[in-house]
């Protein structure tokens, strides 16, 4: 006896709902975080694809693992390794994607690697830091 449609259907909206569940952790789309413009949706989209690969070291919701964080980042000092000090601006944000090597965050070792991200494309991914820095302020202020 073959079982009725519905109960075959069952199992495999459960799968696919554990899928997006983990998907969502993983992502950092689980509802928490700032609202985001189009621009900075997109440039988080660009972060989280492999060819970028800016999650696998910046974290999937850009709060930092191996690289620095992206959370809170935008309009802070940045101490540097040659002991200098950078207010991460969108000028700053956008050199470091263009020239990784340019000007190293002290006391990350791990060299980011080159890319071949396009001046939109890099535009998208520092809005999206910017709007990530919305969230610390937000946070200050409440």
């Amino acid at each position: 006896m073959v079982p009725p449609t519905s109960s075959l259907r069952a199992p495999a909206r459960l799968g696919a709902a554990v899928l997006l569940g983990a998907l969502g952790i993983a992502c950092g789309s689980d509802g928490a975080g700032p609202e985001l413009t189009d621009l900075g949706e997109e440039g988080r989209s660009i972060a989280l694809q492999n060819g970028s690969g800016c999650a696998a070291c910046h974290g999937a919701d850009g709060a930092g693992r191996v690289g620095p964080a992206f959370v809170g980042l935008f309009g802070s000092a940045v101490p540097l390794e040659d002991g200098s000090t950078v207010v991460a601006d969108r000028e700053y944000l956008a050199r470091s994607i263009r020239d990784p090597g340019a000007e190293i965050v002290d006391g990350y070792n791990v060299q980011m690697p080159p890319n071949n991200l396009t001046d939109d494309e890099i535009d998208a991914v520092v809005q999206w830091i910017v709007e990530l820095g919305a969230e610390r302020a937000s946070e200050e202020e409440g």
